[in-house]
């Protein structure tokens, strides 16, 4: 939530997508995407306050995980999920 704020905070500034691409925030297509949201919800007009961390986080949702982030037992769950049912436990 840091770099998003943060990065508002110089969008709001004026900073290009450049400038706070070499501020390493975040990349400039990520910066792109996110100053079309800050615009669409009003968030760049310095005569509002700064939106509220849960308001951000509501706006830019969940970030997605990539495949190697997901479990590679999911495809087991069921098997498993019957074995606790019968009463097998690891420890």
């Amino acid at each position: 939530m840091y770099e998003y704020r943060h990065a508002l905070m110089r969008m709001r500034q004026g900073d290009s997508e450049r400038e706070i691409g070499r501020a390493k925030l975040m990349g400039r297509a990520k910066e792109a995407r996110f100053r079309e949201l800050a615009a669409a919800r009003g968030w760049l007009d310095p005569a509002h306050p700064v939106p509220e961390d849960a308001e951000i986080g509501a706006a830019i949702g969940r970030p997605r995980l990539p495949v190697t982030a997901q479990s590679s037992i999911t495809a087991f769950r069921p098997l498993v999920e019957r074995w606790l049912a019968q009463g097998c436990r690891a420890w």
